[in-house]
């Protein structure tokens, strides 16, 4: 009768050690999903680690996105075009290569000013931009790069 009732005070501990470990991190956690249990609904039926990915696949490939410019450093005023106090906008049409290279740079939408398109044109040649992305792979793409001169650039 004593092995009985100590047998059942070490099954009692064991119980209130096991309820009382990590007690604050299973008040939040979602109930054990039910999967042998055809009754159940099916979304208890799969366990929730199913719908994440496993840590064990392939990383998931970059998005596919636009070519961009990396930095855009200030463009020089044209001195001619800054005596002249010529202002203007213009809009750049620039080929990228996979490598982040500016191949061919043209003018889309003119500033009005020959001086304020060729300095646009000659700076831009010399940017880095990171590629397009598509399928996972930098590829080569055109980017359009607006440039605004005002006289305050010239200061």
């Amino acid at each position: 009768m004593l092995w009985i009732l100590l047998l059942v005070i070490l099954v009692a501990l064991g119980w209130y050690a096991l309820t009382q470990r990590g007690t604050t991190d299973t008040a939040e956690l979602p109930p054990t999903p039910v999967i042998d249990d055809p009754a159940a609904p099916p979304a208890e039926r799969e366990p929730a680690t199913r719908a994440t990915p496993r840590a064990d696949t392939a990383p998931a490939r970059p998005a596919d996105r636009e070519a961009r410019p990396l930095e855009q450093p200030e463009i020089p005023y044209p001195p001619a075009a800054a005596r002249s106090r010529e202002e203007g906008s213009l809009i750049l049409l620039v080929q990228v290569d996979a490598n982040g290279n500016a191949t061919d740079v043209t003018v889309e939408k003119r500033s009005g000013s020959r001086d304020l398109d060729r300095a646009a044109q000659q700076a831009v040649r010399d940017w880095k931009f990171e590629p397009a992305i598509q399928g996972g792979k930098p590829t080569a793409s055109t980017v359009r790069v607006p440039i605004d001169f005002t006289l305050q650039d010239a200061g």
